[in-house]
């Protein structure tokens, strides 16, 4: 950096970090090539990262020391299309190598990875420098394109045509998705809603697609990875006023509140009612009004524990975003009035006769299970409660499910552990405010402010981790969204009030909070960044197969009922048979309704599968494992064998298994389950 390269002691910091990281880096080529070393045998691979091992650290020990050894080379870099397309070359190849390319295995090593993506980075920074030396910003400039270009790299590469389901839960939530406004793809009656265990936020969101004609599960996952990545952007446009910053800088800080949000990653139907928020704050305070109600009545559609959020975001901005031009009262009325608003906005939509119950004591009825009409379209499973904001209510949220605190700390279900992961989310920038409040240049805040503030930050902290810690969450930070946003919204009017400017000024110096820029830039991909291989799909001949054999018991039994636990979108994107649908027993449901031990609920699945209801189902492979503890999501996997996979098993007997797809084809059992220590219930 700028000033650091003028420090000796510095220099002698960064050279020692680059040969400990190279040092580590050679160690494990080493132990990944052991074998072949042994047998006297030099593959490409092994020659390739040796070369760049060496000329890596060579190129890191001259541009820390002898930089001016570089300056025949600052002729090309005047051309400045050349420099920035091979600069962002240098910062995309790691990244396409982990993500795509086969030479990802043996280079897998989590510090020959940190060499790789460090050493992109850096030469990436140095071409975007006009001269030899490497200047913050561009480091910066650097880290933030390495970043972005990995975060839309690993959303949009699941944009294929596979017709299987990538993941647990993707194929079944695209059926979810396409139930709303795609009713006319099933054979069910045409005036009745079919029930799908999801909120209507997301749903409607996510639907919309299916208002076009022929939607191919290609077209989906693009629909799916544009929604969890350009409303995160459209937020941070929101939040920052025009004249905060330059638009250059604008610009990179709406891309780094994708950085920052993705973290969670937060459901987008909650961004948008945030930047609902945002956009209004702009307007008339009577339009920034309406525009909070519905941004309220917005996020609690997809989630009651939302009814908050909205109110508060738009009060936080009114009652500090204008501290140096309007007196303090008239803020704190104005955001009182606002934060009403917001708050009515979702009380009324409540209110409404489709999820009449929320808030009194009848609660919502389940439809699943049942083999009736239901009388939602969509349901969230935070929903179905007795009165959700009544003391039974909450005391039925916290305890239908049990709370494993344990995910608190580090697991093997998400390795930080939720504290951690959200200090290292959080702390970056946590520490840039707290060092943009203590310059003495932002405008002073009363002590109701800081109440208020404090308490909306510590609020959806604490109801954050509860709802974190219930058994089926814990993996990621997606539970803590209320408080990301908010942080985020803090964060942008402390920027509106010339943060942004500070610390352009700040980095141009080469400050060290510097650094603490570069960590929040890079340390939000940092850990998917570390753990990502290339997707690997079955042959286009496995998958084929799969696929006719599944169609072809399905045409068979066409006039029977055919099951489908997993595996949905079949049904959706036309790959099966149009068979009658049998909506209920969906395996997210199951799933949840597992984890609450809901004998009651499981009843009517189990009596279906004793007289073998179904000609087939169609599932993911099933089978009798219980792990105990210490693993990960063993607590649900143990609930779902309890529940689904043994009593499945006991009446129904794998026809074929198709492991690399995840799919399995079940037929009634014409001999008794036999296995050692299984009892059938």
């Amino acid at each position: 950096m700028t000033k650091t390269a003028d420090r000796p002691i510095q220099r002698i910091i960064l050279t020692a970090l680059a040969l400990f990281i190279s040092v580590l880096a050679a160690r494990g080529v080493l132990a990944r090539y052991q074998e072949f070393l042994a047998n006297g045998s030099l593959v490409a691979s092994f020659l390739a990262i040796t070369l760049i091992l060496a000329g890596g650290f060579l190129f890191t020990f001259v541009l820390i020391w002898k930089p001016y050894w570089l300056t025949p080379f600052n002729r090309l870099k005047r051309i400045s299309p050349l420099r920035q397309t091979f600069g962002l070359i240098c910062c995309i190849l790691p990244m396409l190598l982990y993500t795509f390319h086969r030479w990802s295995e043996p280079y897998g090593d989590t510090w020959i990875r940190i060499y790789l993506y460090g050493l992109g980075i850096l030469l990436s920074a140095w071409c975007l420098s006009k001269n030899e030396k490497v200047k913050s910003g561009a480091l910066i400039n650097a880290s933030l394109i390495f970043s972005l270009a990995f975060l839309f790299t690993s959303q949009f590469r699941f944009v294929t045509g596979y017709p299987f389901s990538n993941g647990w839960s993707e194929g079944n939530r695209f059926w979810d998705y396409s139930v709303l406004f795609g009713r006319q793809l099933y054979n069910w009656p045409q005036d009745q809603p079919i029930p799908a265990y999801i909120d209507l936020g997301r749903q409607s969101l996510w639907g919309a697609i299916f208002l076009l004609p022929n939607v191919s599960i290609g077209l989906m996952r693009f629909w799916n990875a544009f929604l969890f990545t350009i409303p995160y952007i459209l937020l941070g446009w929101a939040l920052l006023r025009a004249r905060s910053a330059e638009t250059r800088l604008r610009l990179a800080a709406a891309l780094w509140a994708l950085l920052f949000l993705s973290q969670g990653p937060i459901y987008t139907p909650l961004v948008l009612a945030a930047a609902l928020v945002a956009f209004g704050r702009k307007m008339p305070f009577w339009l920034a009004c309406a525009l909070t109600a519905l941004a309220g009545a917005y996020a609690v559609m997809s989630r009651s524990t939302w009814i908050l959020g909205p109110a508060v975001f738009a009060a936080l901005l009114i009652l500090l975003e204008k501290r140096g031009s309007s007196p303090a009262n008239i803020r704190l009325r104005n955001a009182i009035l606002i934060g009403v608003c917001g708050l009515l906005g979702a009380i009324l939509f409540l209110k409404q006769d489709m999820i009449r119950g929320v808030f009194g004591g009848a609660g919502i009825q389940q439809p699943a299970a049942t083999h009736e009409a239901p009388l939602l379209t969509s349901i969230d499973p935070e929903e179905v409660a007795p009165g959700m904001f009544s003391p039974e209510g909450i005391q039925y949220f916290l305890t239908r499910q049990p709370l494993l605190w344990s995910r608190l700390f580090p697991n093997e279900t998400y390795r930080p552990g939720i504290l951690l992961g959200l200090l290292l989310a959080a702390a970056p920038l946590l520490i840039l405010m707290i060092a943009w409040l203590r310059s003495g240049k932002p405008p002073s805040m009363t002590v109701i402010e800081w109440i208020l503030s404090l308490l909306a930050l510590a609020g959806f902290l604490a109801m954050g981790i509860v709802v974190s810690v219930k058994i089926g969450g814990g993996s990621n930070l997606h539970n803590l969204d209320l408080f990301l946003i908010a942080l985020l919204t803090a964060a942008a009017i402390c920027w509106n009030d010339g943060m942004g400017v500070w610390l352009a000024e700040q980095v141009q110096r080469g400050h060290w909070l510097s650094w603490i820029v570069l960590a929040a830039v890079l340390i939000p991909i940092s850990a998917q960044a570390l753990q990502i291989y290339p997707k690997e799909y079955p042959t286009p001949e496995k998958t084929e197969d799969a696929l006719q054999q599944i169609q072809q018991i399905v045409e068979k039994h066409r006039e029977d009922e055919v099951l489908f636990i997993d595996q949905r979108q079949l049904l959706t994107f036309n790959n099966v048979a149009r068979v009658k649908l049998i909506a209920d027993y969906e395996k997210k449901w199951m799933m949840d309704e597992a984890m609450a031990d809901n004998a009651a609920w499981f009843k009517p699945y189990h009596e279906d599968l004793k007289r073998q209801r179904f000609a087939v189902i169609i599932s993911e492979p099933l089978q009798i494992k219980f792990q105990g503890a210490n693993l990960n999501f063993s607590e649900e996997n143990d609930l779902f064998v309890k529940w689904v996979s043994l009593p499945t098993l006991c009446a129904y007997e794998p026809l074929e298994t198709f492991a690399e797809n995840g799919v399995q084809i079940l037929v009634p059992r014409t001999a008794p389950l036999d296995l050692p220590n299984v009892e059938c219930p």
